[in-house]
């Protein structure tokens, strides 16, 4: 009888067994691989900040440099014994300065902070460049050693610059580099390298170069070795970008003490990864009766965020933003339900609701303000659905001006006759169209001229550019003059600083958007704010 038990005991067991053993494996695996990955995740974190520690602490004596040069700015006219004193004292006051020096607009070193030449030198005259930049390695004459050179180029065409050790440069990268690595000075146009510490090579694919943002390569270098490297531009001189580069290490070992501990490792593995998953999967199976829950207890609701008009700081008009007001989890933010209501195709009936919360909630808006406009967030599924589109033609007859925001993707994409035909119905009825995060797509000028558009939403990227040297900066102000050829207006979204808002203005952009102004708020707020035209800087 005990051994009949037992036998159907083992019979029932064998499944499960098996199964348990299945999982243990996986769950062993994925182990090691996030083991793997989190060692390597962070080995890259560590090598990109001593990345930018390296460039931050080279700013700064860059800084301090380049203030020293524009202290010599008022003694360029004559190089007497008072001049030579006070560059020679300003020397004493930044350590890796050896010499400054001072050439004339015709090219002609005039003297140094050694002496003064009475036959003046000749030398190359200083380029139409203002502010600092880095001019060359030069030898020094009286040290016979090569030195880094900092210029700035005056108002009246000549030139200040200072001499820097390279020995102090080698020193500063000696401090971040391994035995098997290497850390270096650059250039971010072409990677070539001014000053190194260690064996210096490039990754075999050069699409890194040139460098205009802070990156982490891990590929097989010209050498033939398998490295990881952290690039970091200077912001005092973008045209230089620092380096750190390390041997990548085999991070697939692992090792215990005994096999006790293997075990006990997957058993708490396997109990814990089983729980989270059984958790995933509830929260999945669930996930989307708890949207059709919302939207029946009607759960979303509207925050707006103004958007202001550049030439009197009034409130024009506001963005409509959705958020889900959960029950046990607070109020969430869209990112966290969006995707999964546009694959449950549930985004157009929450949208739908968000057009009538819109309306009930600003409805004395619209009648004292026959221009104050709304703007909302309209997708593919919005565009394919003929039921959709009719209900945005509705509420554009209660709302005249309702603009509906589209990412470049959805407009260009015309091959779609559903989306086509929505196009050409929504601007017949009159209903104006944004291009949201213009700049960031593929929307030629071509399709713009063709399409029924009378927005541009600049992408907060290319404002967050404003006032640097990036790329992004440059194209903000070609979108600005894209517009004005094509008689489109521009809002600018995402500006948080004074100094982003006048350099907006300086741009004619004619609408701000953003957090210097207001966050999203309620309908309350933006009734009593724009009745009391009192826009609220953050």
């Amino acid at each position: 009888m005990r051994l009949s038990k037992l036998r159907q005991f083992v019979t029932k067991l064998q499944a499960p067994a098996l199964l348990s053993f299945v999982i243990t494996l996986i769950l062993i695996s994925i182990y090691i691989y996030e083991k793997n990955l989190t060692e390597q995740q962070q080995h890259q974190r560590d090598l990109q900040l001593q990345a930018e520690q390296l460039s931050k602490q080279l700013d700064r004596h860059f800084s301090t440099i380049n203030r020293v040069l524009i202290d010599v700015e008022p003694l360029r006219s004559e190089c007497d014994n008072n001049v030579l004193y006070h560059l020679r004292s300003l020397i004493f006051n930044v350590a890796p300065v050896v010499e400054i020096g001072v050439v004339s607009p015709n090219g002609e070193l005039i003297c140094t902070s050694w002496q003064k030449h009475h036959q003046p030198l000749s030398v190359i005259p200083a380029p139409r460049v203002y502010g600092l930049r880095f001019g060359g390695i030069h030898t020094v004459e009286y040290m016979q050693q090569p030195a880094f050179v900092l210029a700035r180029t005056l108002r009246d065409g000549s030139e200040v610059n200072a001499l820097v050790r390279i020995s102090w440069l080698e020193n500063l990268l000696q401090s971040y580099t391994s035995e098997l690595g290497f850390s270096a000075l650059i250039k971010s146009d072409s990677g070539d390298p001014i000053v190194v510490d260690g064996y210096y090579s490039l990754p075999n694919s050069t699409d890194i170069i040139p460098l205009d943002q802070e990156k982490v390569i891990h590929a097989v270098f010209q050498n033939g070795r398998e490295q990881l490297a952290a690039y970091s531009p200077l912001t005092t001189l973008p045209s230089l970008s620092v380096v750190i580069s390390e041997e990548q290490s085999i991070l697939n070992q692992q090792a215990y003490a005994f096999p006790i501990v293997k075990i006990m490792i997957a058993i708490v593995c396997w109990s814990l990864l089983t729980f989270l998953i059984y958790q995933f999967q509830t929260f999945l199976t669930d996930s989307s009766h708890q949207l059709k829950k919302a939207i029946r207890k009607k759960q979303f609701i509207n925050h707006y965020q103004p958007i202001i008009s550049a030439a009197d700081n009034a409130i024009i008009g506001a963005e409509v933003l959705m958020r889900w007001q959960h029950p046990t989890e607070g109020l969430k933010s869209p990112i966290t339900f969006i995707p999964e209501a546009q694959e449950k195709r549930l985004l157009n009936a929450m949208t739908t609701q968000q057009l009538e919360n819109c309306y009930r909630q600003l409805k004395p808006l619209f009648k004292r303000y026959p221009d104050f406009f709304i703007t909302v967030n309209i997708s593919y599924c919005h565009l394919k659905s003929r039921t959709m589109v009719n209900e945005l033609l509705r509420y554009h007859q209660l709302i005249p001006t309702l603009v509906l925001e589209v990412t470049e993707d959805v407009l260009i994409d015309q091959s779609d006759d559903r989306i086509r035909d929505s196009l050409l119905t929504l601007s017949s009825a009159g209903v104006k169209l944004a291009i949201d995060d213009f700049g960031t797509g593929y929307c030629g000028l071509s399709y713009l001229s063709q399409l029924p558009v009378n927005y541009l939403k600049a992408d907060k990227s290319f404002v967050a550019s404003l006032g640097t040297d990036a790329t992004n900066a440059r194209v903000l102000e070609m979108i600005v003059k894209l517009a004005k050829k094509l008689k489109l207006k521009v809002i600018a979204e995402g500006v948080e600083t004074i100094e982003q808002r006048n350099l907006l203005d300086e741009l004619q952009v004619e609408m701000h958007q953003g957090w210097l102004y207001s966050k999203a708020i309620s309908a309350e707020l933006l009734i009593e704010q724009v009745e009391n035209n009192d826009v609220i800087f953050q």
